[in-house]
């Protein structure tokens, strides 16, 4: 697995706003980190896109405005022109990343 740390969230936003085949970003907490992250790859390689934050962020969707750029966030999923809504799913348990990864994650 590759592990592609992005410089904000903004980028992970647009990075799916991009993409044909993914809407959906993943929340998993490791200690006191709060990680944002997509799973995407090749056949032959994974790759982790993600960005750290130190607290949660505030509702269950990321909104993304196409015309302005601008990143939101949202109790539930808003339709209105210009505006993606990005579901935020909280990861309760997980053995996708074993605990070594996600120690090297850490020390990004």
């Amino acid at each position: 697995m590759k592990f592609v740390q992005l410089k904000s969230l903004k980028d992970l936003v647009m990075l799916i706003a991009s993409s044909p085949s993914m809407n959906v970003i993943q929340h998993l907490q490791n200690g006191a980190v709060h990680m944002y992250f997509i799973i995407g790859g090749t056949l032959s390689e994974i790759f982790l896109y993600f960005v750290k934050e130190t607290k949660s962020l505030e509702g269950k969707f990321i909104t993304y405005n196409t015309y302005t750029g601008e990143i939101g966030f949202a109790e539930k999923l808003l339709h209105e022109p210009n505006l993606n809504s990005f579901p935020v799913v909280e990861i309760e348990n997980q053995d996708l990343l074993p605990e070594e990864l996600l120690n090297r994650v850490n020390d990004l």
